[in-house]
Parts: structure tokens; C-alpha cells; sequence
């Protein structure tokens, strides 16, 4: 599944990968900004790259046009997040609740819902690394023509309790992509999310994670 590493920065220029990262420090911090906040001094194409972003399904913005979700991360309330130091980050999809902290390298827990049965599933991440267990991630292979990332991409790419729910909801001898279990999941998250390691402050104590 490289091409899913390479995912979130395909096809994207310069200042897209710049808003892109920029972004999702922004988001971290809670902060909805004006994609030319965000690239100083390019103002006109910090606004035709997050354009581009959302058209293509990589990024969100609030009717004042502020940037409220990229690279995987949202501002919404949504069925996938993950809570690290007491503090709730949503996001697009399960791979991405797991993949961010393990990117990160931080203790954290990831909270999605298994789409066969709708039970709650919590995933508790130590320095990046997740408990394994019997939860399965889907991820479906991306299209190289892919429209629209967050519909084509994110919107199936789910947890599932167990391989057995997995396998009730999607047809894998039909349907391209691949069953990965936690471990997996999280060392493919740490290629996908290799360029905001070391960009956002977080608590590296080692302290054990405690759900709130």
C-alpha cells in the first residue's frame, strides 16, 4: 500500500504542501485561519492552493473561509478522533485517528465506531505504538484518478471490531484494498504522516494515557 503513503502530498505543489502542514498546526491548536494567514507573503496562492484542496477533497472551509480541516484533521465533530493530553482532535477517518498519533510518536487513544455493529471501538496508542487486538482496519486502494478524497477515500476506510464484521460490509475479493491489523495501520500511518512529525507541540512525558 505505498501509494497510500504518499496520499495526502500526491499531485500537491509547493505552496499546497505548505498550507497543507501549516493547516494542520493550526488545527491542532484548535484555530480556524485564513489559508493567507497561513502562507505569508503568497497570499493569492495560499487561496488558489486551498481552492484546489477543496475541490479535491483535501480540505475544509467555514463560510468566512477559514481553514477548518486538512490533512486528515477537522475542526468538526466526526465518528473518528483521537484524544491525546485530555484533549479531543476529530477526524476524516479511523486511519487516520490511529495513523496521526502514530506519526506523532505520543500516547493517545483512538475512538471510532464499527460501521457492522455500531459499537464503540478505543484503541489506546503508547508512543505511537497501538494496543493490538482484534480490531481491523479497512483501507480501500486509492484510485490514481481519484476525485475526492474525503468521498472516495475516507468516507470507507473504517475500524472494525473483527475481521468477521469487516468481511460482513466489504467484499475484499471484490473490492480493492487491503485488512491491516493495528500494527500495521499505525506504521503505515507513520509514512503517511511522516512531514508533520516534530511540527506540533505535544506531551512526549511517557505518561501513561488515561481516558478522560
Amino acid at each position: 500500500m505505498r501509494g497510500v503513503g504518499r496520499l495526502l502530498r500526491a499531485g500537491l505543489g509547493d505552496v499546497a504542501l505548505e498550507l497543507a502542514t501549516a493547516g494542520f498546526a493550526a488545527l491542532w491548536e484548535g484555530r480556524a485561519v485564513r489559508p493567507e494567514e497561513l502562507v505569508p507573503g503568497r497570499a493569492a496562492r495560499a487561496r488558489r492552493a486551498a481552492a484546489e484542496l477543496v475541490r479535491r477533497g483535501r480540505a475544509e472551509v467555514d463560510d468566512e473561509g477559514r481553514l477548518v480541516g486538512v490533512h486528515g484533521l477537522t475542526l468538526r465533530s466526526t465518528r473518528h478522533a483521537f484524544v491525546h493530553a485530555s484533549r479531543t482532535h476529530w477526524t476524516w477517518c479511523a486511519f487516520d485517528a490511529v495513523g496521526i498519533p502514530a506519526a506523532l510518536g505520543v500516547d493517545a487513544e483512538a475512538r471510532t465506531t464499527c460501521p457492522a455493529c455500531d459499537c464503540s471501538l478505543l484503541v489506546p496508542i503508547r508512543r505511537g505504538r497501538p494496543d493490538l487486538s482484534e480490531i481491523v482496519l479497512w483501507l480501500p486502494t486509492p484510485s490514481v484518478n481519484m476525485g475526492h478524497l474525503m468521498t472516495d477515500f475516507c468516507a470507507v476506510t473504517d475500524l472494525y471490531c473483527r475481521r468477521e464484521h469487516l468481511e460482513q460490509r466489504v467484499d475484499t475479493a471484490r473490492q480493492p484494498g487491503e485488512v491491516l491489523d493495528l500494527d500495521r495501520a499505525a506504521a503505515l500511518g507513520t509514512t503517511a504522516w511522516a512531514d508533520i512529525a516534530g511540527l506540533v507541540p505535544v506531551d512526549d512525558s511517557g505518561r501513561r494515557f488515561e481516558s478522560s
